[in-house]
């Protein structure tokens, strides 16, 4: 048997290690005394504490600059992610401000979907909050933050963190426990989130690269790249740029998606599909099988585009236009409308096709809200982030809501992408000009009428009655050349 004495003196008897690994029901038992049985029992099932007082007017510029709490992050499929480092936190912390900075910044968020991130090496070396705190602070978040968080992935866990944890288990619900995930290396993390694009604190890395005896800069470069070299190609993770059409997979899924049955369905794009299946199809579609994505369900197909649209190296809108897009909100109305043009004309012309089909489908999907409860304002929450993004930096939470308020603009007013045949359609050459003008001279016979092509650049057929312009003033009509 193993004794292991917390903090507060009470002490926890396990049978064995490979017992608190497997974490059985009856893995921790409180042995010390009947007193302090009956005092943790209370602390268990006691009544609900108050809720932590929240003032969204306090100064948490002190809490803020420590980065032990950072938004802005997305996973794989464009959910926020909100990243927790334990080596930043400073003995001399206060505890109750940390976590009131905490509900204050979650509560902007916790509406929608969002993941969060634990990375626990660092947190020995620091002063640790009671039993009491712990067990509060869970109580002190309501419905609302537990029932929208879709992943609690805890990086480099000790075994004593795995204890507490199940100490803490007549607390949380059973749904609850199923959300929680240890990773023992930053490399587990790739299957949930694009490690270049995650805040990972450098003290995590160096301890990865002692636990792996490997380079985490190496893991963390290629990791989210399929190695793909034997089939010459790759799908997920690639460049729009890559083709000069519209990618497959993106009018497969919208194919399917945009079918009655499944815009209505409830949650649509909100609601996570099945994780083995969307790591089936995306090894299917880089390794360049056959797939009928009819077969799967419409939340499937949906994590599908997102994640696809969250792997391309570039995103649909290009970094070039993040700086605009991260002060839409400050826009007037006249602005954004102009700003919104001038944006679209400047991404290539691929990334136009592609959103010229995306957009139109987002906007019947919100057409479907009263019964998929998938408003237009909902939608850009979650596509809004894989639509753009920093080239290299965190894509910060003020940032995120102005790239989700372009995102609704769009879905608003998709005749901004409709219609506009000219756009989509390959540049034609210009007409070549006359032979004298090829020559870089004057005219041989200057009596001659020079023909010129007015610029109509595209816009709008050329007039029959104005499309020729004679300069006739010294010859008369004979002298017209015949073409």
């Amino acid at each position: 048997r193993i004794q292991i004495l917390f903090e507060n003196n009470y002490t926890c008897m396990i049978p064995t290690r490979q017992t608190l690994l497997c974490c059985p029901k009856n893995a921790v038992h409180v042995t010390k005394s009947a007193e302090e049985d009956l005092k943790i029992d209370q602390l268990m099932n006691g009544p609900q504490p108050p809720p932590i007082p929240v003032n969204h007017e306090e100064d948490f510029s002190d809490i803020e600059r420590l980065n032990v709490i950072r938004f802005g992050d997305t996973d794989t499929e464009g959910r926020l992610c909100v990243t927790i480092a334990a080596c930043r936190i400073p003995n001399n912390i206060d505890y109750d401000k940390l976590l009131r900075y905490g509900i204050t910044k979650l509560d902007k968020i916790c509406e929608s979907d969002y993941s969060l991130v634990y990375f626990h090496y660092g947190y020995e070396n620091i002063t640790k909050p009671t039993w009491k705190w712990l067990i509060n602070c869970y109580r002190s978040f309501d419905r609302k933050f537990k029932k929208n968080i879709k992943g609690f992935y805890i990086v480099h866990p000790s075994t004593k963190l795995k204890m507490v944890f199940r100490f803490l288990n007549p607390l949380v619900s059973v749904q609850s426990r199923k959300k929680i995930f240890y990773c023992n290396t930053i490399e587990d993390l790739s299957r949930h989130f694009i490690l270049p694009r995650l805040d990972i604190p450098r003290e995590a890395l160096l301890h990865d690269k002692k636990l792996t005896s490997r380079s985490t800069d190496n893991i963390i470069t290629n990791v989210t790249a399929v190695d793909n070299s034997m089939y010459g190609y790759r799908v997920f993770g690639g460049n729009l740029s890559d083709s000069d059409q519209i990618p497959g997979v993106v009018e497969e899924c919208i194919n399917y998606l945009k079918q009655p049955h499944n815009l209505q369905q409830v949650g649509l794009f909100r609601q996570c599909g099945n994780a083995s299946e969307l790591r089936q199809i995306k090894e299917m579609y880089n390794t360049g099988q056959n797939i009928d994505i009819t077969k799967y369900c419409s939340h499937t197909v949906a994590s599908v585009l997102k994640t696809y649209l969250r792997d391309l190296q570039t995103p649909i809108l290009t970094f070039e236009s993040y700086p605009t897009l991260s002060h839409w909100s400050d826009l007037s109305p006249e602005m954004q409308k102009s700003m919104c043009r001038k944006l679209l004309d400047n991404i290539p012309n691929v990334n136009f096709m592609t959103l010229r089909l995306l957009i139109p489908f987002l906007h019947d999907v919100a057409s479907y809200s009263d019964v998929n409860k998938m408003t237009s304002q909902n939608i850009s929450v979650v596509i809004g982030p894989n639509l753009v993004w920093h080239k290299n930096t965190l894509t910060t939470l003020s940032d995120i809501h102005n790239i989700n308020s372009f995102c609704q603009y769009l879905i608003d007013n998709p005749r901004l992408v409709e219609g506009d045949e000219m756009r989509c359609a390959q540049p034609q050459p210009p007409p070549p000009p006359p032979p004298s003008q090829q020559q870089g001279g004057s005219p041989s016979l200057p009596d001659k009428p020079v023909i010129q092509l007015e610029n109509y650049d595209n816009k709008s057929p050329p007039n029959n009655d104005n499309f020729l312009h004679v300069n006739n003033s010294n010859s008369n009509n004979n002298n017209m050349c015949p073409s």
